[in-house]
């Protein structure tokens, strides 16, 4: 990967949003922030992320459907499920998709992403 790698999250409760932005940038990642599972499809089409943070719960389109969108174009997309519920949830993939259930602390969030991504460069 050339330069920072990039993050894209997918989260519809603004502060979340805004923290889990604020903490991933200052561990040196590029992020860009949607409220919907929509906007991010949009926003990958228009600048392809190196990890995908979704909530499970959003408008629009929520994180199992845009999940199934996004890996039908890349089955190897490193993914992170923030979510507070228990039920509809995607199977854990060692290496590959991870759950974080809320609360959680930040540093989880920033410690996977970065193995989640060291592992995929590889």
């Amino acid at each position: 990967m050339n330069g920072s790698p990039h993050v894209l999250v997918a989260e519809d409760e603004d502060l979340v949003a805004l923290v889990v932005a604020e903490m991933l940038e200052a561990a040196g990642f590029r992020v860009t922030v949607v409220q919907n599972g929509q906007k991010a499809i949009e926003a990958d089409a228009a600048d392809a992320a190196d990890l995908l943070v979704t909530d499970m719960r959003m408008p629009v389109l929520g994180g199992e459907a845009l999940i199934r969108c996004l890996r039908q174009r890349r089955t190897d997309l490193p993914i992170i499920v923030m979510t507070g519920y228990s039920e509809d949830l995607p199977d854990e993939e060692p290496g590959c998709l991870i759950i974080l259930r809320k609360p959680f602390p930040l540093e989880a969030l920033v410690h996977h992403v970065g193995s989640l991504l060291n592992r995929r460069s590889t």
